[in-house]
């Protein structure tokens, strides 16, 4: 099979068929009873916020759906907290991927509105949460809470939940959040070499981002790469998954 880049226009123009349904039946509250079909929206977006930035080098149409998308995903944990009956699995740790996509549209308000909606469901988490996903949405959602103590809590158990579940591929996030705690550019960029030299061993196949719009573009490393920038470190882009346009810290929306 063809990269996904290759096949990127034809899917563009597939998925663009069924946009107007897609968002429709987010808008739709029988068929979207529990949460479903807004993170079907969620996810279009977030397909379509690459296909733009790619196809058309459209800057803001990648941050406008990503920020969107992370929008939706803090609505189906405030559904989920007034009782309505949203799927578990759809408020559970494995939310810090949308977190990484509000960071990545440079949205600090949307990301740590997200973060604020994270966490403290412990049942449902350990039921649904692989261990490194939960570490990770911990120790993600601290960093941006910007909570000193919940991160040097959880970065330790990163570094470990990488080595002990075979993903040393994404320890450069490790030693990003470590060099964000230090406050050291050198560290960061260090760990962003990393970050995208695992990125390209995962988008192999059968591995985490094989086959998905994630092979264009490294959003978990963008949203690092902003995350980094705004507490003062100077982020060098590695085009093309990580480009300067895309992390550079001078826009980014409070």
């Amino acid at each position: 099979m063809s990269k996904l880049v290759d096949r990127l226009p034809m899917l563009v123009e597939l998925r663009s068929e069924n946009r107007e349904i897609v968002r429709a039946n987010a808008n739709d509250s029988v068929k979207d009873r529990n949460g479903s079909s807004t993170n079907m929206l969620a996810l279009d977006l977030r397909f379509f916020a690459v296909a733009d930035y790619y196809l058309k080098h459209d800057v803001d149409s990648f941050q406008r759906q990503l920020t969107e998308a992370a929008e939706l995903d803090i609505g189906l944990f405030l559904r989920h907290a007034a009782g309505e009956p949203i799927d578990d699995s759809l408020v559970s740790m494995l939310s810090y991927k949308s977190l990484f996509n509000a960071l990545a549209a440079k949205n600090r308000d949307v990301a740590k509105r997200l973060a604020l909606n994270m966490g403290g469901r412990d049942v449902l988490e350990k039921k649904y949460d692989h261990p490194f996903d939960y570490v990770m949405g911990y120790t993600l959602r601290a960093f941006v809470l910007n909570d000193f103590a919940e991160m040097e809590r959880w970065l330790p158990k990163l570094f470990v939940a990488c080595e002990q579940h075979k993903l040393t591929d994404l320890l450069g996030y490790a030693q990003v959040f470590q060099a964000i705690l230090e406050k050291n550019t050198l560290l960061a960029n260090e760990g962003f070499q990393s970050i995208v030299r695992g990125h390209v061993r995962q988008t192999k196949a059968n591995r985490i981002f094989a086959n998905t719009i994630d092979e264009i573009l490294c959003i978990w490393g963008i949203g690092m790469a902003n995350l980094a920038a705004a507490r003062q470190l100077q982020i060098a882009a590695i085009p093309p998954l990580l480009p300067g346009d895309l992390i550079n810290p001078t826009d980014i929306r409070e």
